[in-house]
């Protein structure tokens, strides 16, 4: 009996210096990728805008997930001429927001292109020390997906230039 209180004490203990280190971590996460592409700001914001056009370059869209796809509801928050912010929902699952900001510099011969997603994390310690490895997972498929729009925006440029 004096074991199991022993280890019924200990568990709790140990569940409250977890739940006490968690709440060290923000609950306000932001990953954040950004690359520098030529001056072609109404292509950037064309493919980003239209969910559409995101299977030729978002990586978790090239492939065959369907399914998963269907799971998640997408709606448009904001969009102008230099920022594009989708709010991603999936079944009891926090909203993540994907926007795709784009900075012009006086004089400069590119445009640069940040993408950044913003997860807002309750207060669970499983939640804050998972969002831990957010970087290892998202911003590896981030800039994957900044490197492939390059690429398209790069041979629309081509195609554009032989044609005159």
């Amino acid at each position: 009996m004096r074991i199991i209180k022993l280890a019924i004490i200990s568990f709790v203990f140990l569940f409250l210096v977890v739940t006490l280190i968690s709440l060290l971590i923000p609950s306000h996460i932001r990953i954040s990728k950004a690359a520098n592409f030529g001056l072609k700001k109404e292509e950037i914001i064309a493919l980003v805008k239209n969910k559409e056009s995101w299977k030729q370059w978002h990586p978790a869209f090239m492939v065959d997930t369907i399914r998963w796809n269907q799971k998640i509801s997408f709606l448009l928050q904001s969009a102008n001429d230099s920022l594009v912010v989708w709010k991603m929902e999936q079944p009891n699952k926090n909203a993540v927001f994907n926007g795709w900001q784009i900075y012009e510099y006086a004089g400069a011969d590119s445009l640069t292109l940040q993408w950044y997603m913003d997860f807002d994390l309750p207060w669970y310690p499983w939640q804050k020390f998972g969002s831990l490895f957010y970087e290892n997972t998202y911003g590896v498929m981030m800039e994957q997906g900044l490197h492939n729009l390059k690429t398209i925006v790069a041979k629309q440029s081509i195609s554009e230039q032989s044609r005159k």
